[in-house]
């Protein structure tokens, strides 16, 4: 993980060898206004997103793959169902808007005419979308991956449980065979509901303490 905007921790990483970067709101932002220039470099960024605009406004950065942003080490899949939700409502409605409305939509997300016309043709976004944020169980995991997740990010849920080898397994079976539900059952008996991360009600998060809304 980088903070929003450190090119320069960015840099380091990249001279180390790492597979990929992750321009994280999980970490103090150093920069409010602006996030890496990712063309900058050979090693491919992952970001996350709560709509459609700022997915493609990342993507126009040079993100090569998206994660919603969910609510991170809450335990709380909530916020991270609504951002996917949000971001394939949206792009459908891009498929019904008109040439001159999807020019319009440009504008208003600041990002290139062009990328909007190939997401609207994609019904999709052009890179992976992973879902990311606040999920704990294999449950979780075949959620997401219905509601169109690529594939699912897991930290807390895991590390953060009382059994991380066996619920980290049982959550890659669900996202693998996320379309059978009986092995999704095979895959929630490998864990103890007992051991699973406390969630934490959203809701009574304080605004300030809400990750998400860091780097829009």
């Amino acid at each position: 993980k980088v903070r929003i905007g450190h090119y320069y921790e960015a840099a380091i990483l990249e001279s180390i060898g790492v597979d990929m970067i992750d321009e994280s709101e999980v970490l103090t932002p150093v920069d409010e206004k602006h996030h890496i220039n990712k063309w900058l470099f050979k090693v491919p960024f992952v970001n996350g997103a709560r709509n459609l605009g700022e997915a493609l406004r990342r993507i126009t950065e040079g993100a090569a793959m998206i994660r919603t942003k969910g609510e991170a080490g809450t335990g709380n899949v909530a916020e991270a169902v609504r951002h996917m939700k949000i971001i394939v409502k949206e792009i459908w409605s891009l498929r019904g808007m008109t040439p001159e409305e999807r020019m319009r939509i440009a504008r208003e997300y600041g990002v290139p005419h062009q990328l909007v016309e190939l997401t609207a043709r994609l019904g999709r976004l052009p890179v992976v979308n992973f879902a990311a944020g606040g999920i704990a169980t294999p449950a979780d995991a075949a959620l997401m991956m219905w509601l169109g997740a690529d594939g699912v990010f897991v930290g807390s849920g895991i590390f953060k449980s009382s059994d991380p080898r066996e619920r980290a397994a049982a959550i890659v079976l669900a996202t693998s065979m996320w379309d059978d539900p009986e092995t999704v059952v095979e895959a929630q008996a490998m864990i103890s509901e007992q051991k699973s991360m406390m969630g934490i009600d959203i809701r009574k998060l304080k605004p300030e303490e809400l990750l998400q809304v860091r780097g829009d």
